[in-house]
């Protein structure tokens, strides 16, 4: 059965899509060209100009469409397992210490989008949305930990959503340059230690804080 013309052009504009992330990602955004993107996605540049109008095009529409983000790469970890205890160690060690290569991807291609961010005040805008969506869902989270007794309430939940994040980011960001400075149990134990977690182990993640989060 063929496919229609409108299949086709969601087809490449996907591939177009993709084969951006993964070379933004690798190279940076400033060193991939139009050509690279269209020949990574087997696609002809002209393609890249009639979905996307130029390269600036193409990134904002990767912003508008990427569903993937830090947080909820952490929030498909808290997912996995039982106690909090786990869960953060589970981020500690498929964010941090032994990421998958969708996941470094993931968190390199962030990481070059906050650069242009600061550069480009329209990347800026989009970023600062996506941002402030994550930091929410973050926020309601440990606002639903607290209430429900999992965590201590040492912080508000959005200073808790504020730190938490910034400590994986700036954990991910130290192993990647010296693996040998941080180990999964030194991580695992910081976060719990600023999340109000008890060293005990005791504390367990009711299935309504595991939804929230």
């Amino acid at each position: 059965m063929s496919r229609t013309q409108e299949e086709r052009k969601a087809e490449t504009r996907a591939r177009l899509l993709d084969a951006a992330a993964t070379l933004f990602a690798e190279r940076g955004i400033d060193a991939v060209s139009v050509d690279s993107v269209a020949d990574q996605a087997e696609r002809t540049s002209g393609s890249v100009y009639a979905h996307f109008g130029s390269k600036q095009g193409l990134l904002l529409a990767l912003l508008d469409e990427w569903a993937h983000s830090l947080v909820t790469v952490i929030a498909a970890e808290f997912e996995l397992a039982a106690t909090v205890e786990d869960r953060l160690r589970a981020v500690a060690a498929n964010v941090v210490t032994n990421p998958s290569d969708q996941t470094r991807r993931l968190l390199l291609l962030e990481r070059e989008l906050w650069l242009r961010a600061a550069r480009d005040p329209e990347v800026a805008q989009a970023m600062r949305a996506r941002s402030r969506e994550a930091h929410e869902r973050l926020s309601k989270g440990f606002a639903a930990w607290i209430a429900d007794g999992v965590v201590a309430p040492v912080a508000a939940p959005d200073v808790l959503a504020t730190v938490f994040r910034a400590l994986v980011i700036g954990f991910e960001t130290q192993h990647r340059i010296d693996p040998a400075s941080l180990d999964t149990d030194q991580v695992a134990a910081a976060l719990a230690m600023v999340t109000g977690v008890s060293p005990a182990g005791s504390l367990t993640a009711s299935p309504a804080a595991s939804h929230r989060c």
